[in-house]
């Protein structure tokens, strides 16, 4: 089977004479690009762009007031209260602003983080049994724990007091702690559906300061964080959360923590211009490795970190681990690709063995996933389990597919396009019959072929360096407010040139000839681009052939000169 599929592409409707005429201050181009997102005349546009209207209040958050009430009374009898995290970024950042927090109002706190290896994912009973032995009086979670009901219930019965703090989607019964923060559980009027786990506890710690003031603590400190964890995390950036991380990326470009600085210099990021997709494809990743290699302890430290010098050391580290976890992923991906019997099962790719790396199951699955554009579960061997990932498409809610399975599992959960399973070995053939039979259900009218979104067809006369201006008004861009893409059509490659270590990638250098003049010089409009993961092609195309592209349009940094180029993400 090929191991890509072809992408189908769509432009959004052109936009409407109304709002062409009420956006006529914007370049053509850019007008376009605001419609698309639902914006039809200068007030939206202004208020889109400034990101400016206040972030929500969190008092709407169901039981806030009772865990701020429970914190504060712990506090007041010197209690010993865990924060119990989670080893992604998310997790990670979540656990640093609640520890901060506490720190700074002086109360008894430690942190808990489990190790993948050993606790799996959440807050388990295995998880539960190490943290018992802080000798905890209240466990508040982070980024996890709304689906853990026996866990919780077992705390309880150790006397130990529970509050929930969790982004992910509830089941029908809630644990039974003492307070349950999830915007997600129902009847919670919280307006934004959408936060992370670390604008969760964002918001508790902004409630706590707003009820106990501390003179000279403002919660703005922890928005590089939120921003860190949302932007990780694929939480969607619009609305509040757009808004946050928005002003989280401001914290940090102002006066950066030591560890968020030297993370920045492993990654080549110059702080000053750090961005959404530096969070997503530089920060993040090294911030993960370290969860999915080690311990995500390391990654704790290092946003912890008050030295500059202890801060370089743990971000040098990271990087070496980041390293790693990529040649890692690269080899289970291919293991499966050898392995795997494809035509046995059109609609799942399942596949588990004792020697892949629970650490980077995800990210293999993610890759699969991608490239064979089916929902893809790949697990690791224990002694009785079986631990898995889980990556879904757009089509298929991956969570709501396990919840149909969940007699089959030792527990499982997620978002709907990733998600965590135990399954014991002997149940492991008849969860594959049965999601492959939920999968095909759901998915057998559906054209499965992904799909790449762009904002418009465009000449490549069109593009010009002053749009860059308002592109990074769009800041910050990710899931829901995605960076603009272009389709460019019957494009003529004047040179092609595979690149990298291990030729994985193509530079060419492009023109548009025939249609597209320069207005002055009336020469061809000639660009250099780049095509990451494209290196296959370079044996396959020629100068002077003609090429439809999809990409982005976008400065390029290197040695410190900038030049502008197309970065293409689909060549047709």
């Amino acid at each position: 089977m090929p191991n890509t599929i072809k992408k189908r592409w769509k432009t959004f409707p052109k936009i409407s004479a109304d709002a062409n005429v009420k956006l006529k201050d914007y370049p053509p181009v850019f007008r376009q690009i605001l419609f698309n997102r639902g914006i039809t005349d200068w007030d939206s546009a202004q208020a889109f762009l400034k990101a400016e209207q206040p972030i929500f209040s969190p008092e709407p958050l169901l039981d806030i007031d009772k865990a701020i009430d429970l914190i504060a009374e712990m506090g007041t009898q010197h209690k010993r209260i865990v924060i119990f995290g989670d080893y992604d970024v998310d997790g990670v950042t979540s656990t640093v602003v609640l520890v901060q927090l506490l720190q700074k109002v002086g109360m008894n706190v430690e942190m808990y983080i489990p190790n993948r290896f050993e606790e799996g994912y959440g807050f388990s009973m295995d998880a539960l049994t190490e943290v018992l032995q802080l000798n905890p009086d209240l466990i508040i979670t982070v980024d996890c724990g709304v689906r853990s009901i026996r866990e919780v219930r077992a705390a309880e019965e150790q006397g130990v007091h529970m509050i929930i703090t969790d982004h992910h989607q509830p089941l029908e019964e809630l644990p039974p702690a003492d307070a349950v923060i999830c915007p997600r559980r129902p009847g919670d009027p919280y307006p934004n559906k959408n936060l992370a786990g670390v604008g969760i506890a964002y918001k508790l710690a902004q409630r706590y300061l707003e009820r106990f003031p501390l003179e000279g603590e403002e919660p703005r400190q922890w928005l590089d964080l939120v921003a860190l964890g949302t932007v990780a995390d694929l939480a969607p950036l619009s609305g509040e959360n757009r808004v946050m991380v928005r002003q989280g990326l401001e914290v940090m470009r102002a006066g950066p923590r030591p560890g968020i600085l030297a993370l920045a210099n492993v990654s080549r990021v110059p702080i000053e211009e750090v961005n959404a997709q530096h969070i997503g494809f530089m920060l993040g990743p090294r911030l993960n490795a370290a969860g999915r290699l080690s311990s995500a302890r390391k990654a704790y430290d290092l946003l912890m970190a008050t030295e500059t010098r202890e801060a370089g050391e743990l971000a040098l580290s990271l990087d070496a681990e980041n390293q790693s976890r990529r040649l890692i992923t690269r080899e289970i991906q291919e293991s499966v690709e050898e392995s795997y019997d494809f035509s046995s099962d059109q609609w799942l790719i399942l596949c588990a063995d004792e020697s892949y790396n629970e650490g980077v199951i995800g990210l293999a699955a993610s890759k699969l996933a991608e490239s064979y554009y089916r929902p893809s579960v790949i697990g690791v061997k224990k002694e009785e389990v079986i631990r898995a990932s889980c990556r879904s498409i757009p089509e298929l809610n991956i969570t709501s597919a396990l919840d149909e399975c969940m007699d089959l599992l030792v527990q499982h959960g997620g978002h709907a396009m990733a998600a965590g399973l135990t399954v014991r070995k002997e149940n492991l053939p008849a969860l594959k019959n049965r999601l492959s039979a939920i999968i095909a259900r759901e998915l057998a009218e559906v054209e499965l072929a992904p799909m790449l979104e762009a904002e418009m067809e465009i000449n490549l006369s069109d593009l010009h360096p002053s749009l860059f201006k308002y592109l990074n008004e769009l800041e910050p861009t990710g899931v829901k407010n995605p960076s603009p893409l272009f389709i460019a059509r019957d494009v003529e490659i004047r040179k092609i040139w595979a690149v990298g270590k291990t030729q994985d990638h193509l530079k060419l250098t492009l023109a548009d000839p025939r249609y597209h003049q320069d207005r002055q010089l009336h020469s061809p409009v000639i660009v250099d681009a780049i095509a990451f993961q494209f290196g296959a092609l370079a044996n396959e195309l020629n100068a002077g052939d003609h090429i439809d592209i999809a990409f982005a349009y976008e400065i390029n940094t290197f040695n410190g000169n900038q030049t502008v180029q197309l970065n293409i993400r689909d060549i047709q």
